[in-house]
């Protein structure tokens, strides 16, 4: 068991690895969009022109972005709980409550959510699918935006299974405590 273990740890960290590279791309592409933003301001307050294509797409890149970096953010211990029970229980028990947490809520959440958006993305991508052909008067390839449905979930299923496996490690003796199974007054709050 223990050998199992180590070996799934091993591919946890490869899995936090993948998502923290994510996020960096993700966080670059961000700091490209507000460029873009504040071009598209510029010209339309120097010149009079703007893009309208640019205001269409523009909450969808950010929706994007915060799917994307879902899985850094449990990654780091950064997502927003609800520790009716925190102050209650220790190391241990924290980490029962997460494992439950992972493994009967966030898992099966993002299986639905895959399950559902990769036909809708597979099909845009298939038909050739523009916003124009929707709401918007942008022709940006809608499955570009459809697409970043599944793989925010997909990559936060696979973070919640990394941190299920350190949860079931500590759990067995095989890892030191993961990162949030702490109380909460670790950060200073009571």
């Amino acid at each position: 068991m223990k050998r199992a273990l180590l070996a799934a740890l091993q591919v946890a960290d490869r899995v936090d690895q993948a998502n923290r590279q994510l996020a960096f791309v993700v966080r670059w592409g961000l700091l490209a969009n507000a460029v873009l933003i504040a071009g598209n301001a510029v010209s339309r307050k120097l010149f009079g022109v703007a893009s309208s294509s640019m205001y269409d797409v523009q909450p969808h890149f950010f929706a994007a972005a915060v799917l994307l970096m879902a899985a850094y953010t449990l990654k780091r211990d950064e997502h927003v709980r609800i520790d009716v029970f925190s102050g209650l229980l220790g190391s241990r028990g924290m980490a029962w409550l997460d494992l439950a947490g992972l493994l009967l809520v966030l898992l099966p959440l993002c299986a639905a959510a895959v399950w559902v958006t990769w036909p809708q993305a597979v099909a845009s991508f298939m038909t050739g699918e523009t916003r124009a052909s929707r709401e918007s008067l942008s022709e940006f390839p809608a499955w570009i935006m459809k697409g970043m449905l599944p793989l925010g979930f997909f990559s936060l299923a696979t973070q919640g299974a990394a941190e299920a496996v350190r949860c079931v490690a500590f759990l067995a003796g095989v890892a030191p405590r993961p990162l949030g199974i702490e109380h909460p007054d670790r950060r200073g709050l009571a």
